[in-house]
């Protein structure tokens, strides 16, 4: 009997094994099935070294990494050999007739190497370009003149991660199609050392968004003129407290702002030459400035209609008026419906909270302004 059975257990466990064959050979791959631009698409999530490992898939994906319109390019160390043969490898692979929609460099090593990307996405028209610089020297960027001026860039992301010199930004961008641009630690400068402010932005003509961060001028004595008529986000971060060379006017020249944004620890003046009429939301995060500073921003930002104040800039104007030394006159916020206090960081009373919000809503005509503090 136990020679019969095992017999049987024997033929029972090959039958499985011929029926998993049978199995495996009526599956079908059906994500290679997919037509080209959905796996495409795919791919386009996946980082640009992982989707060019999938050409060894089968004879399917063998091509495909070579149509990608998406492209990511990390250095890992200073002199990176393999970095530099992957990009040459990268670039002279693709298939030339596809656009370039998205390209990130992050840490390029040689400025050869970025030259060498920048070229080929001028050429190849980059829509959405975005730059990490860790470099502490000023390299020899041959190509950052084409990046300023060219034609099919819809989304610009520049951050430079030490010395803002590195990266300076000329008195004018010609990029007709830009529609956000985001700054981190650049220089501004003006073509001549005696024009009184620099004005980057005006031939953006259909520029949306503006985010600047740490960013400094070449001369001090200039000011950054935001001249746009299609702009209507605006956001300034500075929290470089060790720069040198820290506060600067700031002109605005913006009909069409919607939002404004600003934090951190420089005292920048602000002015607008246009009363702003259709601006909506302002929110204001200031600390380590002096509360005379605050008040005159907000007066060149008095057409806002919900304003949103920090607790640090509270506090800034609550020390003045407790000791008497403010006499500025508060704004006259003829639109606004809401006032906003973030109260989380400082402990502040009700009544602190009170006299602030009374002092600034002095001037103000309209007998309602929802008033909400957390």
């Amino acid at each position: 009997m136990a020679p019969k059975r095992k017999q049987i257990e024997g033929e029972l466990v090959m039958k499985r094994k011929r029926q998993k064959r049978r199995c495996r050979k009526d599956e079908k791959d059906r994500i290679s099935e997919l037509p080209d631009c959905v796996l495409l698409h795919i791919m386009s999530f996946m980082s640009t070294k992982a989707a060019i490992q999938t050409c060894s898939l089968s004879k399917r994906w063998k091509n495909l990494c070579k149509c990608l319109t998406s492209l990511t390019f990390c250095a890992r160390y200073t002199g990176d050999i393999c970095f530099r043969k992957f990009v040459s490898w990268v670039l002279s692979s693709r298939d030339h007739s596809h656009s370039l929609l998205n390209l990130v460099v992050i840490s390029p090593t040689e400025s050869e190497v970025l030259d060498l990307i920048m070229k080929y996405a001028m050429v190849h028209d980059v829509q959405r370009l975005t730059m990490r610089i860790d470099l502490t020297c000023k390299p020899a960027f041959r190509s950052l003149p084409f990046i300023f001026s060219c034609k099919s860039l819809t989304s610009l992301k520049i951050c430079n991660v030490y010395d803002p010199n590195v990266m300076v930004i000329p008195d004018s961008l010609h990029l007709p199609f830009l529609k956000s641009l985001h700054l981190e630690r650049v220089k501004f400068t003006a073509t001549t050392a005696d024009a009184e402010y620099v004005e980057p932005f005006s031939n953006c003509r259909v520029l949306e968004t503006l985010y600047l961060r740490n960013c400094s001028m070449q001369n001090d004595s200039q000011a950054l003129c935001i001249s746009n008529s299609t702009l209507f986000s605006i956001k300034i971060y500075s929290y470089n407290i060790f720069a040198e060379k820290k506060a600067y006017n700031i002109a605005l020249s913006t009909p069409n702002l919607r939002s404004f944004t600003i934090k951190g620890v420089n005292s920048h003046h602000l002015s607008s030459v246009c009363n702003l009429p259709l601006l909506e939301a302002v929110s204001i995060g200031l600390f380590m400035v002096k509360s005379s500073i605050i008040v005159k921003l907000m007066q060149a930002l008095a057409n806002a209609r919900i304003l949103t104040l920090g607790s640090f800039t509270l506090q800034a104007i609550l020390v003045d008026l407790s000791d008497g030394s403010t006499r500025l006159q508060p704004p006259c916020f003829v639109r606004l419906e809401s006032l906003r206090v973030k109260s989380k960081l400082i402990e502040l009373f009700d009544g602190q909270i009170s006299k602030v919000v009374k002092y600034l809503l002095r001037n103000s005509p309209r007998t309602r302004v929802g008033v909400t503090w957390n």
